[in-house]
């Protein structure tokens, strides 16, 4: 398990990294076509990666389901809104309303599935979040 927690905080430095290069690059260049390049990047580094480990199969099997394409194009979107966000708001504000709202929705679709009830925890960390994400934006 804590291979787990130290993959998660290297997700979230690489993130962080990423965005703040995002932001840098929309100055420059539209957004979208960041995106696209960095989506091109990746498919040439999981093309390497699907012949040296010969996963085509699993790439054909997930290709052959309907979700992989409107997931990835929300994915093309999100790289691109980030740099967009992050160009104007700032890394930290645009990092805190992402991961402030993934963490609410996330948590009303626990309560909603019946895996987390909706108490006095759930509604603090809720409160928490929001004026950590107060504090963080400097805009209180």
């Amino acid at each position: 398990m804590g291979s787990a927690y130290a993959v998660a905080i290297a997700v979230g430095v690489g993130v962080a990294i990423q965005v703040a290069i995002l932001g840098r690059s929309s100055g420059k260049f539209h957004p979208l076509t960041i995106s696209v390049a960095l989506q091109l990047a990746g498919l040439l580094v999981g093309t390497l990666w699907m012949v040296s480990q010969r996963a085509w199969s699993e790439v054909t099997t997930v290709v052959a389901q309907w979700w992989w394409v409107p997931l990835g194009a929300l994915g093309w979107l999100l790289v691109a809104a980030l740099g967009f966000a992050s160009h104007r708001i700032g890394v930290a504000t645009t990092l805190g309303l992402a991961v402030a709202s993934q963490l609410l929705v996330g948590l009303g679709e626990d309560v909603r599935s019946g895996v987390t009830a909706l108490g006095v925890r759930p509604i603090a960390g809720a409160a928490l979040l929001v004026a950590g994400l107060i504090l963080i934006s400097g805009r209180a």
